[in-house]
């Protein structure tokens, strides 16, 4: 009861101002109910439809940013294809010996066909399937860069760079325009002008000069062979000492000329003369010579480009009656045609078969080609399956045949032989100057040098003579030849007194005549015998010859033009 009375009585209007104060309360938290209420479906509508907007302008501008990635990658791609392209036909054609066949200025999707320094037909085209340029050996191109949506080639002669020609034995300048389409979708094609000037021009004679002599054997070097390593280096095969085989790289600074050698080797210790070379690969060379006894022999030379130390494959005999004085001519990578005089001095030929894998050498059945005589055969491919074959045929005169290899069963066949000096004709060399025309140089008559052009039928592969030319009244035999460009041809012989010569042979655009340029060069003032000549470079070949006393030397030969 005392604790009732001491509890604190509330008024009425203590009860009022609770009731108030409750009341306030309440109203307050309506209020806060109210301001957090959800969306209308208006506001969300107006809401989807701005980022909807956002969302569209961001988007193009990833699809802006990506366009302009794929376009700068795929200019990117199309520059450095343009660039490989440009620089390839500029490389090719400043180099080209001659034009063999061209497509009009017109022409979008076009082609230029030529010969390079190794006497190969290449052409330029479009791959009608990947509109990829194309570029290789005529029959057997490979996709080079592209696509392409244009390939152009306009030429012209010396004298006049307005007009377009397409007369091949006038063209002297190549201008080459291509279009290189950008992958990319949005992405611009890209056009590229490239010219070459061909070196085969020149109003000026050309002249002759040589560099230092080098004795690569001081005993004995008869009948040397040289094939070109690379630019520097060149696989010399001769008859040394007591005529065995051997083998030697000759190394050229090309800065000043000058000229040394590995130590030789002999790869075929019994006998080894007359040997002649064919490149395999960088590392692999065929050499066929007259062996034991005068037998037919074959062997791949295997050269280390890092030691250039030779060795070789076991030797192989190809022909167990007689094998003198064999020619060699490359019909692919592992077929090789050999033409050589063999029993009873006749003309013979075969294909010898090299396997890559072992390196060992198989062959054909030998076909002969002449039944009367076939000394010093010399070759020159026409194409695949047809070669040249100019040689001292009945009488010691100059004869020369077509011989057909079938490159399914290796069989050889030959047209009827054609003599093309009824005088005298030894020790032929042949060089191309078209498609059906080649250069002969030989012994004629009175021991003298002659030179001939034997045009070559390709329908019916008979054999004519365009001109007869005598380039050395005096002496000359056993001569090489290389050729300069479209018009000329640098010939190395053996001269009066056995001086060693070398002279420019000159022929007219059209390709029907030969003449002697300036008084040429005497290289050895002793001896130069059986010489044989390989480019360098567009001016310089190296020449390896029979010196005094049977020993071996080599020079380099340099041509150049006197300044008008």
């Amino acid at each position: 009861m005392e604790q009732l009375k001491d509890t604190k009585k509330i008024s009425p209007e203590g009860c009022r101002e609770i009731d108030y104060r409750r009341l306030t309360v309440m109203q307050h938290q309506n209020s806060k109910t109210r301001l957090s209420a959800a969306l209308t479906l208006l506001e969300m509508v107006i809401a989807m439809a701005i980022m909807a907007i956002i969302f569209a302008v961001i988007v193009q501008q990833f699809r802006v940013i990506q366009n302009s990635w794929d376009s700068q990658a795929g200019a990117a791609e199309t520059l450095q294809n343009g660039r490989v392209l440009m620089d390839h036909l500029y490389r090719n054609l400043s180099k080209a010996v001659r034009i063999t066949a061209v497509s009009g200025s017109a022409e979008t999707n076009g082609y230029i066909e030529f010969q390079d320094n190794d006497v190969n037909n290449v052409r330029y085209d479009v791959n009608s399937t990947t509109n990829y340029v194309q570029f290789g050996t005529v029959g057997d191109l490979s996709d080079l860069a592209g696509p392409v949506s244009q390939l152009q080639f306009t030429c012209y002669d010396a004298n006049d760079l307005d007009t377009p020609i397409t007369d091949v034995n006038s063209i002297r300048f190549v201008k080459v325009e291509t279009t290189l389409t950008n992958s990319a979708a949005m992405g611009q094609d890209k056009t590229f002008i490239a010219s070459a000037y061909l070196r085969a021009n020149g109003n000026t004679p050309l002249e002759l000069t040589k560099k230092t002599l080098f004795e690569f054997d001081s005993i004995m070097g008869k009948t040397p062979a040289l094939s070109k390593i690379d630019n520097s280096h060149y696989l010399c095969a001769y008859s040394g000492n007591v005529d065995v085989g051997w083998a030697t790289v000759l190394t050229v600074d090309t800065g000043t000329w000058a000229i040394t050698n590995e130590t030789p080797f002999e790869f075929d210790t019994t006998k080894g003369t007359t040997p002649a070379l064919s490149k395999i690969n960088d590392t692999h060379y065929l050499c066929a010579y007259a062996g034991d006894d005068d037998h037919g022999w074959a062997t791949v030379l295997t050269v280390n480009i890092g030691t250039w130390t030779i060795t070789n494959e076991t030797p192989f005999e190809f022909d167990a009656v007689s094998g003198k004085t064999p020619a060699l001519s490359m019909i692919d990578n592992t077929h090789y045609l050999c033409a050589y005089a063999g029993d009873g001095d006749d003309g013979w030929a075969t294909v010898l078969t090299v396997n890559t894998g072992t390196w060992t050498i198989t062959n054909e059945t030998p076909f002969e080609f002449d039944a009367s005589n076939g000394e010093t055969p010399a070759l020159s491919k026409i194409d695949n399956t047809h070669y040249l074959c100019a040689y001292a045929g009945y009488g010691d005169d100059g004869w020369a045949t077509v011989l057909t290899v079938d490159t399914g069963t290796w069989a050889i066949t030959n047209e009827t032989p054609f003599e093309f000096d009824i005088r005298l004709g030894l020790n032929p060399a042949l060089s191309q100057m078209s498609s059906t025309n080649y250069l002969c140089t030989y012994q004629g008559y009175k021991d003298t040098g002659w030179s001939v052009i034997l045009k070559v039928d390709t329908g019916s592969w008979t054999i004519s003579t365009e001109d007869t030319y005598e380039f050395e009244e005096n002496y000359a035999t056993i001569s090489a030849l290389a050729q300069l460009d479209q018009t000329h041809y640098l010939c190395a012989h053996m001269g009066a007194f056995s001086h060693g010569w070398a002279i420019v042979l000159a022929s007219t655009p059209s390709l029907d005549t030969i003449s002697k340029q300036g008084a040429g060069l005497e290289f050895d003032p002793d001896t130069g015998l059986a010489p044989t000549l390989v480019e360098i470079d567009d001016s310089h070949y190296l020449c390896a010859y029979q010196g005094p006393w049977e020993d071996g030397w080599a020079v380099v030969l340099e041509t150049y033009r006197l300044r008008p």
